[in-house]
């Protein structure tokens, strides 16, 4: 009767294992296997013949079999076994993180004890976990060059203000101009910020909607963060330029455009937007002295961005050029 009771207990045991989704096995001693379940032979490809005693390492990656030995062969002294590890996959040839746990039950009748262990599929978990080191040290990086450019505009801002107020007013619409493509860039952060949308917003932003006054227009063009950052700031200067002093300025007949064009037949293909103010006169009051706004056309676009700025005021008007190669640090 007892003999009976045990072999039912081995019997539903064995269909446990059998229908659990881990890699399922018994082994004795340190690591001698004894038994497999078939979701083993079914991943490694191995048979439960091959996989008696230490036959089953052959699944281990190379590179980890001295761990997985090292694991067992302290394993008696602890009574548990935890390591992870890779398997090949017979199917596929390719090789997943598992992570093998194992408890030590002893044997009455013998006093040997026998190990039920289980081999866990954690692959996708440790992906997930590298991809999110990667998002951190974005982040990080990000934040760092957030900081860096909010600096920049404070002093450059600061050095060129007047008053208070000036400073006030002129850091506020700059960090604002900012603000605008950290917003768009976290809600797409993969497909980059289109230059039109781009414009049109920081014009709508300094009071200038399209229509009689103001044109847009050119190509489809997404931009990468770094290059959306820098034209937000470049456009947004301009912008308030003109509502201060030129075309946009009262309600005279000024106009602006902005327009933007790709030569293919440069390699890299060549993008040029062209800023024109036309219908207006300069005017005596606008500042003679470089601001941040010259600096960032003259310097920050060339260094960020590889872009030749030219910057004409004429009887005329006002007319602002940038070209770009549309390389990596261009398009998105």
């Amino acid at each position: 009767m007892a003999e009976r009771r045990q072999d039912d207990t081995e019997a539903r045991l064995k269909v446990l294992l059998e229908n659990l989704p881990q890699l399922v096995w018994r082994a004795r001693g340190a690591g001698e296997w004894t038994w497999c379940g078939p979701q083993w032979i079914a991943f490694t490809g191995l048979s439960a013949e091959e996989s008696q005693g230490r036959g089953w390492l052959a699944a281990v990656h190379p590179d980890d079999r001295e761990a997985v030995e090292h694991a067992w062969d302290t394993a008696p002294q602890a009574g548990a076994l935890s390591v992870e590890h890779r398997l090949r996959e017979g199917g596929t040839g390719a090789y997943r993180w598992f992570q093998t746990r194992a408890t030590a039950i002893s044997d009455d009748a013998s006093g040997e004890p026998e190990w039920f262990g289980a081999s866990t599929d954690v692959d996708d978990l440790r992906r997930l976990q590298e991809h999110q080191k990667i998002l951190m040290g974005e982040l990080q990086h990000r934040v760092r060059n957030m900081l860096s450019i909010v600096r920049s505009i404070a002093r450059r801002t600061g050095e060129t203000a007047e008053t208070v107020a000036d400073f006030a007013s002129h850091f506020e619409g700059r960090l604002n101009a900012f603000a605008r493509t950290q917003a768009h860039l976290t809600r797409d952060p993969a497909g980059g910020v289109d230059l039109e949308y781009l414009v049109a917003e920081e014009l709508t932003a300094c009071a200038a909607r399209e229509g009689g006054r103001v044109r847009i227009g050119g190509p489809k063009v997404n931009l990468r963060y770094k290059a959306a950052e820098a034209l937000t700031l470049a456009i947004h200067e301009l912008a308030t330029n003109s509502v201060k002093y030129g075309a946009l300025a009262g309600g005279g007949d000024g106009a602006v455009s902005v327009t933007w064009s790709i030569e293919r037949r440069k390699e890299p293909a060549v993008l040029t937007l062209v800023w024109r103010e036309t219908g207006v006169a300069p005017d005596p009051e606008r500042p003679v002295r470089d601001g941040f706004g010259t600096e960032l056309l003259t310097r920050t676009l060339p260094y960020e961005l590889e872009a030749e700025v030219t910057f004409e005021v004429g009887p005329q008007g006002v007319v602002c050029r940038i070209v770009m190669p549309l390389g990596r640090r261009i398009l998105a």
